[in-house]
């Protein structure tokens, strides 16, 4: 309700940049941030988004506290354009994580090259006198109704060919996109104890039909779309899902070509996972009504994306969504740039290779790799 009034008052959210540092470049080193950032370069036969499936269903593990709240740690994947090539990367929480992570990688995406980031920058770098824009990705009707995947409705073409080819700008533009995500519990489609939104609630009410007019109300027969929406809903029901962040975000010496790839990006998430329920993606423009406060959050924008923070919201993707708006391209992917491999021989990544000694993870950390979730409960 609140939003909907600040709306009315000062109007949408528009897509605009800002310069956000003055003095000295704002950076952030890899070694200062926390987790672990793994680089991976795929093959150029990957299969793209059925391969990533398996991947986040076999990380799905929730962890819960004493009471039942979700203590589940949160990954990220990311890709980058760094004004030279698209590359991809991922972050997990702890040494561990990224070994069970790295090896998930390997066994799902076979002859993909996977290296931790050891130094650099955990997120490109933002010089003084560049201009930063950024937008936040969402459903737009709540969490249970399903957006376009593989399975339900399918994709005529690997959606992230279009997001790649969107991403490339000159070689002082960068931009990232950034899909931050924790394990949801099995409760997921409950809805409130208070109110009847759970997902058979919707289910049920969509094979009623729908209320229509204001002086003369009358049900509307459920259509179709509407009977087959529920049967959709219905499947939802035992999936295993992710709570899910998305970000965009560019960096330019151009005001107008930051603006540009940020709406540009944000507009594939908004096209390419429309659903037979309506259901879809909605970008909003990171902004404010005045400059120095649109600067604020721009900064925390980036600072966010910086340490890969989770934020709650209402967008909960099962494991087949998720793969969709996050995995490793189709070899066959016409754009340009991509950092792929074309040879098989792939002998420093393989599925059952560990990268990280455990042992000495034990000595610097004082704790066992269990405490950290081993290599099968992370």
């Amino acid at each position: 309700m609140l939003n909907k009034a600040h709306r009315l008052v000062f109007g949408p959210p528009t897509y605009t940049a800002a310069q956000i540092t003055a003095g000295d470049p704002l950076e952030y080193a890899v070694e200062d941030t926390w987790g672990v950032l793994l680089r991976v370069q795929p093959h150029t036969h990957s299969a793209g988004v059925q391969d990533a499936a398996g991947i986040y269903r076999s990380l799905h593990d929730v962890e819960t506290s004493f009471w039942g709240s979700n203590q589940s740690d949160s990954y990220s994947f990311e890709t980058w354009f760094t004004g030279e090539q698209l590359e991809f990367y991922v972050h997990a929480p702890t040494e561990a994580a990224a070994d069970t992570l790295r090896r998930r990688l390997a066994t799902n995406y076979p002859n993909t090259d996977i290296e931790r980031v050891e130094t650099g920058h955990g997120l490109p770098q933002i010089k003084p006198g560049e201009y930063v824009a950024g937008a936040r990705v969402a459903t737009n009707i709540g969490s249970y109704y399903p957006i376009r995947d593989h399975t339900n409705e399918g994709f005529d073409t690997d959606p992230y060919g279009e997001l790649t080819r969107e991403m490339l700008g000159d070689e002082d533009t960068r931009v990232v996109t950034q899909v931050v995500f924790r394990p949801a519990k099995p409760s997921w489609t409950n809805g409130s104890r208070l109110r009847s939104d759970s997902i058979d609630d919707i289910a049920n009410s969509l094979r009623q039909g729908t209320s229509v007019g204001w002086l003369n109300p009358r049900t509307r027969p459920p259509s179709a779309a509407d009977k087959r929406a529920a049967k959709i809903l219905e499947h939802e029901r035992d999936k295993p899902a992710y709570h899910t962040t998305i970000r965009v975000l560019a960096i330019s010496p151009s005001k107008r070509d930051a603006v540009a790839r940020t709406r540009g990006v944000a507009n594939i998430f908004e096209t390419q996972y429309n659903g037979i329920s309506e259901q879809g993606l909605e970008a909003t423009p990171v902004w404010h009504r005045d400059d120095d406060g649109t600067v604020a959050r721009l900064r925390e924008f980036v600072e966010a994306m910086a340490t890969r923070q989770y934020t709650p919201q209402q967008t909960v993707l099962t494991v087949d969504e998720l793969a969709g708006v996050a995995h490793l391209p189709e070899g066959k992917v016409p754009t340009p740039n991509l950092d792929q491999k074309t040879t098989e021989d792939s002998d420093r990544v393989s599925g059952t290779e560990t990268q990280y000694n455990f042992a000495d993870s034990t000595q610097r950390g004082g704790e066992s790799a269990a405490t950290d979730g081993g290599y099968d409960s992370v």
